[in-house]
């Protein structure tokens, strides 16, 4: 047998004192709603753009209103409902329908614990407390991958280059597909070579794209000890790519299929629901994950941590 809790008082230590709990005609009760992904979380609306840092959660409720004499369903009832904080939104667009149900949603951006409070006349309801950190985001994503160049995929002479001890092959270090164009590369002994300096451009083929840099005198490079994002360090199957107006910096997000990554870099074509995750270094760990290159699996699922 369960009951339900509709009031409550804090008694005292004097003995024989009396608590007295009024109970009003009208009895609310508060339950979440399941969401699009037939779970409890809020979801982030696709529509929403992260502001300060934070993400807008969405979170819609039903309140039931019954007469506490006999249990009968009140309709066309409003109803007003208020948080413990004062940044939160409470939306209540309807009446109570004839079953004696009606929707409401809540709107926040901080997550942490909350306080649901009605606040009508006449209705008693208790406090309802819930506690938000997980969310999923409405919309899917472009799932891409994306990599940094490797040494031992190119085939060039062995050249010196300002910045740099030993020798390297010429098109790792000044060709479109090497460092210069992104950003780091692995060298053969499995250091990071760096971009550390690009004078005089691009020179550009016979179709006007890019090939080599015009002037290997003005590029120079660093060794490093790592892939460095916008944000932090890169590390393969950890990082990824997002568009911070919809994914925050540094946020843990698990994605369908894909597993837990981190926001530690963006990129300029990541726009929107797009999350590119970095593979690593050469050509071999793009041919290796097909999720990539599968068209059935491009778009995913994504919950904020």
């Amino acid at each position: 047998m369960s009951e339900t809790i509709i009031a409550t008082a804090k008694t005292n230590s004097v003995t024989g004192s009396e608590v007295k709990v009024t109970v009003d005609d009208i009895v609310c009760s508060i339950s979440i709603k399941k969401n699009k992904f037939s779970d409890f979380l809020p979801i982030i609306p696709s529509n929403a753009r992260v502001r300060d840092g934070k993400i807008l959660y969405r979170l819609k409720f039903k309140a039931c209103l019954t007469m506490h004499s006999n249990g009968a369903k009140v309709s066309n009832h409003s109803l007003s409902v208020k948080t413990n904080r004062p940044a939160d939104s409470v939306i209540i667009h309807e009446k109570s329908d004839s079953g004696g149900e009606l929707i409401f949603t809540l709107e926040t951006r901080d997550s942490g614990t909350i306080e649901l409070n009605v606040t009508t006349s006449g209705v008693t309801s208790p406090t309802f407390n819930i506690t938000l950190k997980d969310a999923w985001y409405e919309d899917l994503f472009l799932i891409t991958g994306y990599n940094v160049c490797d040494e031992n995929d190119f085939s060039g002479p062995l050249v010196t280059a300002n910045g740099l001890k030993e020798k390297h092959k010429e098109d790792f270090l000044y060709s479109a597909r090497g460092v210069p164009m992104q950003g780091t590369g692995k060298d053969t002994d499995g250091r990071y070579i760096a971009l550390t300096q690009l004078i005089g451009g691009w020179h550009r083929n016979a179709r006007g794209a890019p090939d080599r840099v015009a002037s290997q005198t003005g590029t120079s490079f660093r060794y490093v000890q790592s892939v460095e994002g916008k944000y932090g360090t890169v590390r393969e199957n950890h990082s990824m790519a997002v568009d911070i107006s919809v994914i925050p910096a540094h946020a843990k997000v698990d994605i369908d299929g894909v597993g837990t990554r981190y926001a530690d870099d963006k990129g300029s074509a990541i726009r929107a629901y797009h999350i590119d995750n970095f593979l690593g270094a050469g050509a071999a760990v793009v041919k290796a994950t097909s999720l990539y290159t599968s068209p059935d699996r491009r778009l995913a699922g994504a919950k904020m941590r």
